[in-house]
């Protein structure tokens, strides 16, 4: 009977000892960029030369849908903006953000190569591309293509004040985030332009860099850090692959 009591006794204080050290590990505080996050209002129509236009070309969704599935978006992403800018020049590039308030590990940003390949496109090339944004953004370039276009892309992910190519490195750094009690926010930044074969994939990376620059450039100050990490706070996770 002691021994039953004894046990009783034991089971009891290792279950009240996992609630406490879940609850301790629980992360409570947000790491959202100060102020209310608004891309519709902070991604202006025109700048830098470039100006919103209406396009009948449908942008690649921003989520890995499944069977079934619908309206996906809303339920991985807070807010999501999707624009075609067109210069004098007559180039045309689509913008897609998706902003995420909590990144968790169940729960976090799609990478464009998972989304392109659930729609139907091939990814014939992968490679990291620096001097993106502000200058500082390291990020990967994509060459897709389906059965009826070709798509070079270019996009970023920042998830709290990091950068990261690396879906396992997020993992990561949300992990650690987690156990000191801090939540990330993340945004997904991506470009694309669609053409009938790649043969201008080169020129047309570089218009892309060009209007990232701009689009930065664009973000008030105040704002900016939802799209690059603070500077003083910036941590290199893209590494190698």
């Amino acid at each position: 009977m002691n021994r039953i009591r004894v046990f009783s006794w034991g089971w009891a204080v290792a279950m009240l000892a996992a609630i406490g050290l879940g609850h301790l590990m629980t992360p409570t505080t947000s790491m959202s960029p100060p102020g209310a996050v608004d891309l519709e209002a902070m991604v202006p129509k025109e700048f830098g030369g470039w100006t919103y236009v209406p396009s009948a070309i449908t942008q690649v969704d921003l989520s890995v849908k499944r069977d079934g599935d619908e309206g996906s978006n809303t339920r991985v992403y807070d807010q999501v903006l999707m624009r075609t800018y067109r210069n004098a020049q007559g180039q045309s590039v689509m913008l897609a953000l998706a902003w995420g308030r909590q990144q968790r590990q169940e729960v976090k940003i799609h990478r464009p190569e998972l989304c392109y390949i659930a729609q139907g496109f091939r990814i014939e090339s992968s490679r990291p591309l620096e001097g993106l944004g502000d200058g500082s953004v390291r990020g990967t370039t994509l060459l897709t293509a389906s059965t009826r276009r070709f798509e070079p892309v270019i996009y970023w992910v920042r998830i709290g004040d990091t950068l990261s190519s690396s879906a396992w490195r997020t993992r990561l750094y949300i992990l650690r985030e987690g156990i000191a009690g801090r939540i990330p926010d993340g945004i997904l930044v991506r470009t694309s332009q669609v053409m009938r074969n790649g043969s201008q994939v080169e020129a047309s990376l570089e218009v892309q860099r060009q209007f990232l620059a701009d689009l930065v450039a664009a973000v008030p100050p105040s704002q900016r850090s939802v799209l690059v990490p603070r500077e003083t706070q910036r941590l290199a996770l893209a590494a190698p692959r």
